[in-house]
């Protein structure tokens, strides 16, 4: 068996954009390493997701110097740890060269196809009024596909600790914001299918909320085992 050579390390085959914040990453989200079943390595991005709002040449040139950099120590796929990332997808998947995913969002078109073309998947995202149509274009949604977004911008801690760039989160409390979003979204669509968080800090949540609904739930971190699965297949035999 052969080994590329020529790196600083090995074992690491994701790699995880993250921003330059200090706000408190519990297992499950994925800017925590312990989220993942492999090894992760991480690059932090200059800037925050208020960069992404309308995006920008700077945020562009962070975004790629930083996956370059991951790029260039051998990772073979990256996944953006910010849902807003997916304004830039198509430049930076085609730029580095490697498995790439801005966005959980760039789940959609897929979830589309495994449902059959029936119903409606919700999309729960970190502030609805900051999350656009570009964005979500950027991640494959097209006008077929009926989308319901309900965002967590009105739950009292979610604004305190991810938008305000609070220090103190409890658990608990999250949990109960991200269900009270969940119940918000229930009643919004009579159709619904299948639910992807946007915002990556909601993704230790998912289980919480598929109990709730009894539907599918996606976030960052399913669409980092595909990428996974894509760049590292399993060996059976």
């Amino acid at each position: 068996m052969k080994i590329a050579t020529g790196y600083p390390f090995y074992g690491q085959q994701v790699g995880v954009l993250v921003f330059s914040t200090v706000t408190p990453r519990v297992p499950g989200d994925a800017g925590n390493a312990a989220s993942f079943r492999y090894p992760v390595r991480y690059e932090v991005v200059q800037g925050g997701f208020a960069d992404l709002i309308e995006g920008g040449q700077e945020i562009k040139e962070n975004l790629l110097a930083a996956g370059r950099r991951l790029t260039s120590l051998g990772i073979r796929a990256i996944v953006g740890d910010c849902g807003m990332m997916s304004l830039y997808q198509d430049c930076l998947g085609a730029e580095l060269g490697v498995l790439f995913a801005g966005s959980s969002l760039c789940q959609i078109p897929l979830l589309w196809q495994l449902m059959g073309r029936q119903g409606e998947i919700g999309i729960i995202t970190g502030h609805s009024q900051l999350l656009g149509e570009r964005h979500l274009r950027a991640s494959g949604w097209t006008d077929e596909i009926p989308l319901v977004i309900q965002g967590m911008e009105e739950e009292a801690h979610f604004s305190e600790i991810v938008i305000h760039g609070g220090l103190d989160l409890d658990v608990d409390r999250m949990r109960g914001d991200v269900l009270s979003a969940g119940e918000k979204l229930r009643q919004k669509a009579k159709g619904l299918r299948a639910v992807i968080f946007e915002c990556s800090n909601l993704a230790t949540y998912s289980a919480d909320l598929h109990q709730q609904l009894g539907l599918p739930v996606f976030d960052t971190l399913s669409a980092a085992n595909l990428l996974a699965y894509g760049a590292a297949p399993p060996r059976y035999l």
